[in-house]
């Protein structure tokens, strides 16, 4: 007998699980109220994303797909439902970071370097601290959209800590970045630093296809 992959009774899903799952319904649900020309637009937009990703025939998505995809995106974030697809944008992270940690009164601080203004919304993901030869991780939590920038800098210190408390000296702290534009998502990006450490520049952001958990 298959093992169920329906959570058990009285299993409870994380807060950010039930958010997530709760904007995907309800953008599924208004795919049903669309006019004719609407859905028309929605599976144009469709075939266009199709061969810009390469997906196998049987893995191709569909007018109704692609709505659910970037509606339930902005319903993640509050913001209103796109009811004709949007061009898909021009990506401008590459420049982000690098992950920088300082002193701070309650311990290390965490800060996003930014040099330029960004278009649409970034959002922050973060792991557990680790072992600083760590080097694969691929269990994170939504931590919250990252902070306006003071200075060059975006401080995340007060989101990681809400969410894992303060990492312990030497430990490394993994955090994914991934920018959202009307809808649409980029790669998610990893930035990783070990506090404390000497000042110096960290790793450049490496654009990855791992999933983080919401």
């Amino acid at each position: 007998m298959k093992k169920s992959h329906i959570p058990k009774r009285g299993k409870r899903c994380t807060a950010a699980q039930h958010h997530a799952w709760t904007s995907f319904g309800g953008a599924s649900w208004a795919w049903g109220k669309l006019t004719e020309d609407q859905y028309r637009a929605w599976d144009a937009a469709a075939k266009k994303e199709n061969r810009r990703r390469h997906l196998r025939r049987g893995h191709r998505l569909n007018g109704q797909n692609l709505f659910t995809e970037i509606n339930s995106h902005q319903r993640f974030l509050g913001l209103p439902p796109l009811l004709y697809p949007p061009e898909r944008p021009a990506f401008s992270m590459d420049s982000l970071g690098p992950l920088m940690t300082g002193d701070g009164i309650g311990g290390a601080t965490l800060k996003i370097g930014v040099p330029k203004a960004l278009a649409g919304h970034v959002l922050v993901f973060g792991a557990r601290p680790c072992s600083p030869g760590r080097r694969y991780c691929d269990k994170f939590s939504y931590l919250g959209l990252l902070p306006a920038a003071d200075g060059g800098a975006s401080d995340i210190t007060t989101q990681y800590y809400e969410k894992y408390g303060v990492p312990r000296p030497g430990s490394r702290v993994i955090i994914l970045t991934q920018q959202q534009v009307n809808g649409w998502r980029d790669m998610l990006m990893r930035l990783d630093v070990v506090v404390p450490l000497e000042q110096g520049p960290a790793a450049r952001p490496k654009r990855l296809r791992t999933t983080a958990e919401a």
